[in-house]
């Protein structure tokens, strides 16, 4: 019985001296609440309408060649990446397809040519169907389009075929 008690006298001693351990006390304590910070109020604005029919064209003309840029690399490169093909592929056909849609009627007949063929590869590459040994093929094919784009639908080139740029050059004359 003596055994017992001392037991449990040093059962209590040491729960007093666990409960005096302040970092004890701290884990038993429940912290108050702080407040959170506000969040800030975050306004996006779109400047595309105050974009000129030139610069619109040239800042897409600049995202096709970064997108048409990768793509090239990626088809160059020994071990093919198959989402970043697909990816770049699919960017540069889309930046391709505004480039032509910013085009007059008359003057996007080189541009509708250019997409035509790039929805066909990009087709292909899409879907997987292809062999290692086609991709050379395919990077040729892509390699005089690119040199065809830089040579007739530079934005210096397709200046007066923009849709719009009558009417700003006739607003900028009154």
């Amino acid at each position: 019985m003596r055994s017992q008690s001392w037991r449990t006298l040093a059962i209590a001693l040491a729960i007093l001296c666990a409960v005096g351990c302040e970092s004890v006390q701290k884990k038993f304590i429940r912290k108050g609440k702080t407040p959170e910070r506000p969040s800030p109020v975050i306004t996006f604005q779109d400047y595309t309408q105050s974009l000129t029919p030139m610069d619109r064209y040239q800042k897409h003309y600049a995202m096709f060649d970064y997108w048409n840029t990768l793509l090239m690399e990626e088809l160059r490169s020994p071990t093919v990446n198959q989402k970043r093909l697909t990816h770049a592929s699919s960017e540069a056909l889309q930046e391709l397809t505004t480039l032509r849609d910013l085009l007059k009627e008359g003057a996007s007949a080189t541009a509708d040519q250019c997409v035509r063929e790039r929805e066909r590869i990009n087709q292909q590459l899409q879907s997987g169907l292809y062999q290692v040994a086609q991709l050379s093929v395919m990077e040729h094919g892509l390699e005089m389009q690119t040199q065809h784009i830089h040579r007739e639908l530079y934005w210096r080139s397709v200046q007066e075929q923009l849709q719009g740029s009558s009417e700003q050059t006739h607003e900028a004359a009154h």
